[in-house]
């Protein structure tokens, strides 16, 4: 995997927001994974930063899921490319939110670092509304809060698989939505937004992606061999 070669002068964003938004997006992920990873990539005037979200059910049954923010970069940005610690990434943003410093790289980084999805190529599916997607979750949630009552392990587990295997038009699964939804990507209140708000859904081999208006998820299956960053 590329070190990066920006110095450790730090590395501008095109806009001070653009911090903010970075921010916001790895304090949503330490909300669920306190020792989570982000594997970082800058490739032009573009930061892309990734993590994979801990969801029940999802690598345990080969598959990948993965939450991707993007950010624009100041001019002259050198290109990077890392897997850090993502609470270390939050503490190295400037406390303007301008620019930040990559931290270390993580030694013996997470199995689903070393294999991210191609950044062309991508075949449109369809469109799902923003509310679909939002009461596709609500109502997961619910199901199975209602039938685990009396389960043992293995009916939860069977349960669980269940509902994270559900699958909504253009071939998104229920843990995708999901995975939207728990990162802050379909918006705030997007139960209730209009018919104008959607999600793109596009596909590329064993890839499908789900284009929310805040982020992006990704979700991989059999995830043994095969493409990577293209």
């Amino acid at each position: 995997m590329a070190q990066a070669s920006a110095g450790e002068r730090g590395i501008a964003f095109s806009e001070p927001g653009d911090g903010a938004t970075l921010g916001a997006f790895l304090e949503r992920l330490l909300g669920l994974d306190k020792t989570a990873a982000v594997r970082v990539v800058g490739v032009g005037p573009v930061m892309a930063a990734y993590c994979a979200p801990p969801l029940h059910g999802s690598a345990s049954r080969g598959v990948t899921v993965l939450a991707l923010k993007t950010m624009a970069l100041g001019p002259g940005a050198q290109p990077f490319d890392r897997t850090v610690a993502a609470g270390r990434l939050l503490d190295a943003i400037a406390p303007d939110g301008a620019a930040f410093v990559l931290p270390d790289p993580l030694l013996g980084g997470p199995s689903w670092a070393g294999l991210l999805p191609p950044r062309t190529g991508w075949r449109p599916l369809g469109e799902l509304p923003v509310r679909e997607l939002a009461q596709a979750v609500a109502q997961g949630n619910a199901d199975f809060r209602f039938a685990a009552l009396g389960r043992d392990r293995a009916g939860l587990d069977a349960l669980a698989e269940e509902i994270w295997t559900r699958e909504l038009p253009h071939g998104v699964r229920w843990r995708a939505a999901h995975a939207a939804a728990v990162m802050g990507f379909l918006g705030p209140r997007a139960e209730e937004a209009g018919p104008d708000a959607t999600a793109r859904v596009t596909a590329h081999t064993r890839w499908l992606r789900l284009d929310a208006p805040f982020g992006t998820v990704l979700e991989r299956t059999n995830p043994d061999g095969g493409a990577g960053l293209s």
